[in-house]
């Protein structure tokens, strides 16, 4: 019943699947014995105890972590998880193990070993740094597997979540050094993204903690401060994002506690790790100074815009009444129109309308025939992609007819582009139909869908159809990120080693998919055949 009223789905999970997790969970911990053990009697580890010395990490920073170091060789740990009666294929589910043309071997080798572990406090992951100079790859990570997704995943949560709690603050930095040299120094509520600045499932995590403010905290280096406004902007869309699906679920949170989203840009030339070592109580004097994200985008644009002349203002409004248009709490954008109207000049009753304007429309529009500036060119893109995703419309028109198809769909939220669609289908697998508890906005969406889609023959085709639009959709998410994966690995961004991972596991599952589609489709035919 409690489960109803949240819009939660109860799974009952299989004995064999609660066994397998179990064993993966073990393997983890007899890995990071390995690694511990190989810190403190090997030459190698004896290096990477000099290397954290160096850093200023500390004995009890080294324990309190469970830091460890991955010896050079191929097959150490391979060799070491086979005499404890684990598996290959366990050690390769684990992400421990890499199965190449080679055979078999281990993935981290002459790394120091940052052990990741759940808000439970158990290992489900590792990140490696090269101890030498030259490797592709400087950090290394676990590759996304049953028990770790990194976007999922808040490094050190295990350790700072009774003192975000007492403090009702969460400050988030990028990454697992950042984390442990903030800890060290006392800042004992900090966790790391590890590598982003936040996605929804984080934020999620840290709302479901029930406190009043998460700080983002974005490096001062050449590149932290050139890129700020980008990241803000980001950041902003990933809040909105879970917030309108937490209102999709339990309709209006006005006046409920939420998260509050805050950034603070850290000091040129300085991150938090270099902070934390050399000036603690600055880096808390700068944390206390983070401003809510949405004022840090607008204050990033107007620092660089003309507010005197008519065209400047124009050309600021354009750049920030489409952040506000993307908010779905009614307070808020009242809160930043009056802000925008401050600034600009332009009474607040105008602005309000074209904020409107901007939400029935579910894209940013150019203010008085502005054309789409750079920085609105992210919006109008999804624009774009959003008018081509014939497949992800049909999908949820049908499901619309057929609600009850949502829930036996193998298809995650993550796979649906477009907010408004993600939000109506996690109440369809809620068990949540069209209805009075729809918000405005996401009813007359679903009534645009139900309006543009023929009615299927009968249920049979119906489910069918919405089995093979599920599967085209999840092989196009696969093709786009594929193309995504290959430009960065052209560029040189990003940590080749897990690159080359995420690309080897979503070409498997891009032919997997293919190979399934083939098999549906021969089935079918013999089917049809029969009957005849």
């Amino acid at each position: 019943m409690l489960a109803e009223r949240a819009g939660v789905e109860l799974t009952r999970r299989a004995p064999e699947e609660r066994e397998h997790e179990k064993r993966l969970l073990a393997i983890h911990d007899t890995a990071h014995f390995y690694f511990r053990q190989a810190l403190r009697g090997t030459t190698g580890g004896k290096a990477a105890t000099d290397y954290l010395t160096g850093r200023g990490i500390a004995g009890p920073t080294i324990e309190k972590f469970g830091l460890g170091y991955a010896p050079p060789l191929s097959d150490g740990l391979l060799l070491y998880l086979r005499k404890k009666g684990f598996s290959d294929a366990e050690g390769v589910a684990a992400g421990l193990v890499i199965e190449g043309d080679r055979g078999l071997f281990d993935r981290f080798r002459d790394r120091l070993m940052i052990p990741i572990r759940d808000g439970k406090g158990r290992v489900i992951a590792f990140a490696g740094r090269a101890m030498r100079a030259g490797v592709p790859a400087k950090y290394m990570n676990s590759p996304r597997t049953e028990l770790f997704d990194k976007g999922g995943t808040l490094f050190a949560l295990e350790v700072a979540k009774p003192q975000i709690r007492r403090k009702s603050e969460a400050i988030i930095v990028e990454g697992q050094f950042d984390a442990i040299s903030c800890h060290q120094a006392g800042l004992d509520n900090v966790v790391a993204a590890m590598g982003t600045a936040l996605t929804v499932d984080q934020y999620r995590i840290l709302s479901g903690l029930k406190i009043e403010k998460a700080v983002v905290a974005f490096d001062g280096d050449a590149a932290g401060t050139s890129s700020a406004e980008k990241r803000g902007r980001e950041l902003a869309l990933v809040v909105q994002r879970a917030a309108q699906v937490e209102r999709a679920r339990r309709g209006s949170v006005t006046g409920q506690t939420a998260t509050g989203v805050y950034v603070s840009l850290l000091p040129a030339g300085t991150d938090p790790d270099e902070l934390a070592r050399r000036d603690p109580d600055g880096l808390r004097r700068v944390l206390a100074e983070a401003t809510p994200v949405l004022a840090f985008v607008i204050e990033q644009v107007r620092a660089r815009s003309d507010l005197v002349s008519p065209d400047g203002r124009r050309r600021f409004l354009s750049e920030t009444l489409p952040l506000l248009g993307d908010e779905p709490d009614p307070l808020t954008r009242d809160i930043y129109v009056g802000t925008l109207s401050r600034l600009s000049g332009v009474p607040e009753e105008a602005l309000r309308e074209e904020v409107a304007g901007i939400r029935r429309q579910g894209r940013p529009s150019a203010v008085a025939g502005e054309p789409p500036s750079a920085a609105t060119g992210e919006h109008a893109r999804a624009g774009e992609r959003e008018g081509n995703d014939v497949t992800e419309r049909y999908l949820m028109a049908q499901l619309l007819q057929f609600p009850e198809e949502a829930a036996r769909l193998d298809l995650a939220p993550t796979e649906i582009a477009d907010p408004d669609h993600r939000a109506i289908y996690e109440l369809l697998r809620a068990g949540e139909r069209p209805g009075p508890r729809y918000p405005a906005r996401l009813a007359a969406v679903a009534a645009a869908l139900g309006a543009s889609t023929p009615t299927p023959a009968d249920e049979d085709h119906a489910t069918r159809g919405i089995e093979m639009a599920a599967m085209r959709l999840r092989a196009e998410n696969v093709r786009r990120r594929l193309g995504e994966v290959r430009a960065a690995m052209n560029r040189g961004s990003g940590d080749v080693g897990e690159l080359m991972d995420e690309l080897a596991s979503l070409t498997e599952r891009l032919a997997g998919l293919m190979r399934t589609r083939e098999q549906d489709t021969v089935l079918r035919e013999a089917r049809e055949i029969e009957d005849e």
